[in-house]
């Protein structure tokens, strides 16, 4: 997370990680690669790899490509998703649905969109929207200030 530009995802993602790390009953039976790009005014400012290989093998979300290669297992199906940072807080906690995203442009899609759709199942799954607002609950200072720097 860069001290300049912190994103809601820098916070979001490893603490989903962390919770699908303690937590196997919410591996998802999904299989494929999600590239999430995450944009802040439209401009690119991190990516993020979600390597999801069925409710077997641990779950990967990483800001780190060579990390995600080198835990994928046999070929998988790729999807990228660019979306901006504040979309993406929405989308996890439920407030925001993929398929409305996509028809309003709010989220853009390249690659297999039928694995699009499932990355909400995957949310869903884990509790993504109870587990936010908990971990959001759990974090107000931090995220204020995370807030009140992307403003400046």
């Amino acid at each position: 997370m860069s001290p300049t530009s912190p994103l809601m995802a820098d916070l979001m993602l490893p603490e989903l990680e962390r919770q699908l790390a303690e937590d196997d009953t919410l591996w998802p039976n999904v299989k494929g690669l999600y590239i999430i790009s995450v944009t802040k005014k439209r401009k690119p400012t991190a990516t993020w790899y979600l390597l999801l290989q069925g409710n077997d093998v641990q779950p990967v979300i990483t800001a780190d490509q060579a990390k995600a290669r080198a835990a994928t297992r046999g070929k998988v199906r790729t999807v990228k998703i660019q979306i901006e940072d504040s979309d993406l807080l929405n989308f996890i906690t439920g407030g925001l649905t993929g398929v409305k995203a996509y028809m309003v442009g709010r989220i853009k899609v390249r690659g297999d969109l039928v694995l699009a759709q499932r990355l909400e199942e995957v949310f869903e799954k884990a509790g993504g929207k109870d587990r936010a607002l908990e971990f959001i609950k759990k974090n107000e200072t931090l995220l204020s200030a995370a807030k009140s720097r992307n403003k400046l």
